[in-house]
């Protein structure tokens, strides 16, 4: 664990499984507690199993319940996300991604997220790739390079896994998101910076509207590119001087 790290993360844990227990409940829970063993953090676990019923039919954010909307608002003020879905017909759920789609398109820059999925069979481990990757791709967020995949065969009927592999699996895919997560941006600050995105995304976003994105989104942890660039550009400038 870092010495420099002062304040628990704020860690969003999302599950898309619809039933409960599930494997991926219990996949993210594995993830959450190896973490939690390493660094100290904070969890707010959001489960599809639980308010999928309050999120269909919604187009408006405004439409949904006040415990999705805080549950969007948590989403979207973390330090870093953990999410899992099983595999449905070859992608994540519908309501994963629905939920997803009330998620303000420019909070998530540069927020990490560790993805993980479980399937039926090894045939669907790409889908952390090519289905994941790209939806948090296009929040520009920062997907962390180890992702957990886990089978059927990985669990007992009571759901807790018993893959050796499939543990090491989870202990490597911390290791690495470690150093990251420990620089993740702005943290224990975010919820403050992201707030006004929060209550214009409660008023005004809805699914069925045209979403015009800039190649690069503003970042919570770098308030101004200009200020990032300027910086390079000066040392291009001495060097060439000299």
């Amino acid at each position: 664990m870092s010495h420099t790290q002062t304040h628990p993360l704020n860690i969003v844990a999302v599950s898309g499984g619809l039933n409960t227990p599930s494997k991926t409940e219990s996949l993210v829970q594995n993830i959450l507690d190896e973490l939690a063993a390493a660094t100290a953090i904070n969890v707010h676990f959001i489960k599809l199993s639980e308010i999928g019923p309050l999120l269909g039919g919604a187009i408006y954010r405004n439409q949904l319940p006040q415990r999705v909307q805080d549950d969007l608002a948590a989403i979207e003020a973390a330090d870093a996300l953990i999410v899992g879905t099983p595999v449905y017909r070859a992608s994540f759920t519908g309501l994963f991604k629905h939920l997803f789609d009330f998620v303000e398109q420019t909070a998530l820059v540069d927020v990490p997220v560790l993805l993980a999925a479980s399937g039926g069979s090894d045939r669907h481990a790409l889908v952390l790739e090519h289905q994941l990757r790209p939806l948090f791709s296009f929040f520009q967020a920062q997907t962390l390079p180890i992702g957990v995949y886990a089978t059927d065969k990985d669990f007992t009927p009571e759901y807790t896994i018993k893959s050796e592999q499939l543990k090491d699996r989870i202990t490597l895919a911390v290791a690495r998101a470690l150093p990251i997560l420990e620089w993740a941006p702005a943290k224990g600050r975010r919820a403050q910076l992201v707030k006004e995105k929060t209550q214009q995304a409660n008023q005004q976003l809805g699914i069925n509207k045209q979403i015009e994105q800039d190649d690069v989104l503003p970042s919570a942890a770098v308030p101004s590119l200009n200020a990032a660039e300027s910086r390079l550009h000066s040392k291009t400038v001495k060097s060439s001087v000299a």
